[in-house]
């Protein structure tokens, strides 16, 4: 069966701050696509069909109602931060609709949401993500903690304890050849009827929940670069995204 698979985000623009005397410019670096690691895994599956949006082009891009949304069966909002979806300062955009209650209806009425960590989701950097309080926090398993920083880096890397072997998702893994993590976000309470799968330093990692007739994956690190440079070498990386999926997309 075919999964069509929205994912948003792992995308940024870097630019350069020069500063010569009294006078100073910015000049364009390069495009960060972050997003290549888990968009190559998941395009390398028959199954799986997935349409990147990069969080430039959602400002304008991200499906404006839950019927154009269903047309998914999943989405993968990863590194992207909350003021993405909401309303900017532009006259044309004010009235418009909440995208970020457009997500959570979709969860509701049955669609399955793979959450990722990174400086920009969770609260991320600086409170940039700020995604606490949300709609979208509201289907997640984990509460997101209203803090002005909620990342943890861990340069010698992480190890993954996994805490239910009895979950579809988790059972095929090996404990012993997990990969590390670099950084994490450090989740709130795991929430009611929530499972949490995996921890690394007693925080929640890996969660799953379900809301209303919808499914959700939390995973508070990074899928691609930075914190997660051990896990897009490990073997086990495509075939664990995919499993995510299916499970957040199964009834």
């Amino acid at each position: 069966m075919q999964m069509d698979v929205l994912y948003v985000g792992d995308y940024k623009l870097q630019v350069n701050q020069y500063y010569a005397g009294a006078d100073s410019f910015q000049v364009f670096q390069r495009k960060v696509r972050d997003y290549e690691p888990l968009l190559e895994a998941l395009n390398g599956v028959s199954a799986v069909d997935v349409t990147h949006m990069d969080s430039a082009a959602a400002i304008e891009e991200f499906p404006r109602s839950v019927n154009s949304l269903q047309e998914y069966d999943a989405l993968i909002l990863s590194d992207l931060t909350r003021g993405t979806l909401e309303p900017h300062f532009d006259p044309d955009s004010i009235p418009g609709p909440n995208l970020l209650k457009i997500i959570r209806r979709f969860v509701e009425d049955g669609g399955g949401l793979l959450y990722c960590g990174g400086w920009m989701t969770f609260q991320g950097y600086q409170g940039t993500g700020n995604w606490a309080g949300t709609p979208v926090e509201k289907v997640l398993p984990v509460e997101i903690r209203p803090v002005y920083d909620d990342r943890f880096e861990r340069p010698e890397g992480g190890k993954i304890k996994l805490t239910n072997m009895d979950h579809e998702l988790v059972a095929p893994l090996d404990p012993d050849a997990l990969p590390v993590v670099y950084g994490y976000n450090v989740t709130g309470e795991l929430k009611q009827g929530a499972t949490s799968l995996a921890t690394v330093d007693g925080n929640h990692l890996l969660a799953v929940g379900e809301f209303g007739q919808g499914r959700t994956v939390a995973y508070a690190s990074d899928p691609g670069d930075k914190w997660g440079f051990d896990m897009m070498e490990w073997d086990g990386y495509a075939d664990f995204w995919v499993r995510a999926l299916e499970w957040a997309t199964s009834d």
